[in-house]
C-alpha cells in the first residue's frame, strides 16, 4: 500500500505547493491520470467507492456530502463548499469469487489495481447562490474472469467485464440558507466484454467431424449520456439529502473473436475450423438502472455525526442482455442472457467522530441486496446479498485533508443449478467476498 502512505512532512509540502498552483493545471493533471488505462476489479452492485471518507462510512454520505465527492454523492451539497476545493483518490480492491460443485472447486481470476476518482468544486462567493463542480470517476468497475479451460460453467458465461469512467459536470443552486438544489449531466464511457465457450461441429465430404470446443469473446466500447437531480437541506445539528440518477443503457459495436482449443489431429479438421471461425463484430449493451438515494444525518453532540442512507435501484427495468455476432460462427442466433432481476433497497449506516480538532474516525455498516434472482444466477453474476463493514480516518491540515477508508464486503453463498453444460443435473454453490482500501487527498483554496 505504498501508494497510500504519506508522512505529515510530505502532506505539508504538498499543501504549500498547492497554495500557489493554478487550479486549471491541477484539473488537467487529475484528468490525465484518470483517463489512463487502469484495469481493476470490484463488485458491480456496491456502487459507493468514491473517496476514503465515504468508504470508511459504508457509503452513507448522501445527506452530508461535506467534501468534493459531493459531485457524486449529492450535487446540491456543493453549495456548502466554500471557495475552490479539489479531491483526488484511488481505490484498491481485492475480490474473491469461488464456485463449488461435484465437478470441483474453482476460483475466478481477478486483476487487482486502482480505480481512480477526482473532483473539483467552486463556489462563486460574494453572495452568489451558485456553485459548480466536475467529477471524473469510476462508478462501475467489474471484472469477473473464470478459468477458460477447466471451469465447468464456461459454456454459460466465462467472463463479464464492465469498466466505466464517468465525466460529471454539475451545478448547485442555494435556494435559501438551508436548502439547495442541484444536478448535472453524466457521460459514461468504457469497455464491455462478455465471453463464453461453445461446441462447434464442422462437416467435410464423408461425414461430420467431432465437436470442438471454441472460446468466443465480444469486446465493445460503450457509452451513454445520463443525468441526475439532487436536493440538500442542512441545519446546524441535522440535515437530509436525496438524489435521483437516471438509467443508462450502455451500448456499442466492437470485436468478436473465436479460438478453438484442444483440436484433435484429424485430417481436414483444422482447415474446416479455420473456414468456420471467422473473427467479426459484436453488437451488445448493458443497462444500468435508475437509482433513488436518500439520507438523514444528525449530531447528538457537535463532535459526533450519524447518518442513515437508503438506496432504491430499479433493476427490474433492465432488459435482457443480447449479443449479436456478425458473422455468427456458432450459428445459433443472438446470445440472450436473461436479466429478470429484482429491484433492491440498500441500507447504509455511517458514523463520524472527532477525536481531536484535526483527527476524525469513521465507521459504517451496510446491507447491499443482490438483484440477481434465483432463476438467473450465472457465472458472470453469482453474487448473493452482501453485508458491508467499514472503518477509516481523516487527518485535517489548514488547507488540506487526508482520508483513508476500508470496507469488507461479505457475500451470502448462493446455490444454483444448470450451470454446467456437460453435467446439467449437478447442483453448485457460489461464494464471494471483497475488500476495498480507499485513499484520497483534499485541497481547499
Amino acid at each position: 500500500m505504498r501508494h497510500l502512505r504519506f508522512s505529515i512532512a510530505n502532506i505539508t509540502s504538498i499543501a504549500n505547493v498547492a497554495n500557489i498552483a493554478n487550479i486549471a493545471g491541477i484539473a488537467v493533471v487529475l484528468a490525465t491520470a484518470l483517463l489512463s488505462p487502469r484495469p481493476a476489479s470490484a463488485a458491480l452492485f456496491e456502487l459507493f467507492q468514491h473517496g476514503g471518507r465515504a468508504t470508511g462510512q459504508a457509503g452513507a454520505f448522501t445527506a452530508r456530502a461535506a467534501d468534493p465527492s459531493a459531485v457524486f454523492y449529492n450535487p446540491a451539497a456543493i453549495t456548502k463548499l466554500q471557495g475552490t476545493q479539489v479531491e483526488a483518490g484511488l481505490d484498491f480492491t481485492n475480490p474473491q469469487d469461488e464456485y463449488r460443485s461435484a465437478t470441483g472447486n474453482f476460483k475466478a481470476h481477478h486483476v487487482i489495481n486502482f480505480p481512480p476518482a477526482a473532483y473539483v468544486t467552486h463556489h462563486f462567493g460574494n453572495g452568489s447562490p451558485v456553485a459548480v463542480g466536475l467529477g471524473l470517476d469510476s462508478p462501475y468497475w467489474n471484472d469477473l474472469n473464470w478459468d477458460d479451460a477447466l471451469f465447468p460453467g464456461r459454456f454459460l458465461d466465462r467472463r463479464f467485464r464492465l469498466e466505466v469512467v464517468e465525466l460529471h459536470p454539475v451545478l448547485g443552486w442555494e435556494v435559501t440558507d438551508d436548502l439547495s438544489v442541484g444536478g448535472g449531466l453524466r457521460y459514461l464511457y468504457g469497455t464491455l466484454e462478455q465471453a463464453d465457450n461453445g461446441l462447434v461441429q464442422v462437416f467435410i465430404p464423408g461425414g461430420p467431424l467431432p465437436a470442438v470446443e471454441v472460446q468466443r469473446d465480444a469486446e465493445t466500447k460503450v457509452h451513454k449520456l445520463a443525468w441526475d437531480l439532487a436536493v440538500h437541506y442542512v441545519r446546524p445539528a441535522w440535515g437530509w439529502g436525496a438524489v435521483f440518477r437516471s438509467a443508462a443503457k450502455l451500448s456499442g459495436t466492437g470485436d468478436a473473436t473465436y479460438e478453438a482449443r484442444d483440436v484433435p489431429a484429424i485430417p481436414g479438421l483444422a482447415e474446416a475450423l479455420a473456414a468456420r471461425l471467422t473473427n467479426g463484430r459484436a453488437s451488445q449493451s448493458f443497462e444500468l438502472p435508475d437509482e433513488l438515494r436518500g439520507g438523514f444525518w444528525f449530531a447528538p453532540y457537535p463532535e459526533l455525526r450519524v447518518e442513515l442512507d437508503a438506496s432504491y435501484d430499479r433493476w427490474s427495468q433492465v432488459g435482457d442482455d443480447v449479443i449479436t455476432y456478425t458473422p455468427d460462427a456458432f450459428r445459433n442466433g443472438p446470445s440472450v442472457r436473461p436479466r429478470r432481476w429484482d429491484n433492491t433497497l440498500s441500507l447504509r449506516l455511517g458514523v463520524e467522530g472527532n477525536v481531536t480538532d484535526n483527527f476524525l474516525l469513521h465507521g459504517g455498516f451496510g446491507i447491499e441486496p443482490s438483484p440477481v434472482s434465483s432463476g438467473t444466477i450465472e457465472p458472470g453474476f453469482p453474487q448473493g446479498d452482501v453485508k458491508v463493514y467499514s472503518f477509516g480516518f481523516t487527518y485535517n491540515l489548514p488547507q488540506m485533508s487526508f482520508d483513508v477508508g476500508y470496507s469488507l464486503h461479505q457475500g451470502d453463498a448462493r446455490g444454483a443449478t444448470g450451470q454446467e453444460l456437460l453435467n446439467p443435473a449437478v447442483t453448485s454453490r457460489y461464494s464471494a467476498r471483497d475488500q476495498v482500501w480507499a485513499g484520497s487527498l483534499r485541497w481547499r483554496f
